[in-house]
């Protein structure tokens, strides 16, 4: 049905890894499945990410949606990936454009009201995504 993907950067220690984040819509039963070895924290980000679209006044969509964090070998932990997520997700319901966030690292939480707000280790990630060639980084102010 839909797909977009955008990046994040997990943190190992002091080192950041770039993954990619993966979404995919089909048609079935309305569900959210995320995949590619999250922590607990990674975990609660489906409610997290679904209320800052709704109240950000996006449609969520209806949909069989799976989210994929590439490589699944590195562990993800941090609500830091909640911008990336959100941002794959309207992409591949089209609300977005999926060519406009395909080569963007995003970092940050998002707030259940939709405000974006910041985390741990921007620095290690930025550095990590333009050691990787990433040109666009977006993180909080």
């Amino acid at each position: 049905m839909g797909f977009a993907r955008a990046c994040s950067v997990a943190l190992v220690g002091v080192d950041g890894v770039v993954v990619e984040v993966q979404a995919d819509l089909e048609p079935g039963v309305a569900a959210f499945t995320l995949v590619g070895l999250p922590d607990k924290t990674l975990v609660e980000s489906r409610d997290r990410v679904r209320a800052a679209v709704v109240n950000s006044g996006a449609a969520w969509p209806q949909k069989k949606l799976t989210v994929g964090l590439s490589p699944a070998s590195v562990p993800k932990s941090g609500a830091g990936f909640d911008l990336a997520v959100a941002a794959a997700v309207l992409g591949a319901a089209e609300v977005v454009e999926p060519a406009a966030i395909a080569d963007l690292v995003l970092i940050g939480e998002l707030g259940l009201d939709g405000r974006v707000r910041p985390v741990r280790g921007i620095l290690p990630a930025v550095l990590a995504a333009t050691e990787a060639g990433y040109r666009q980084v977006v993180v909080p102010q």
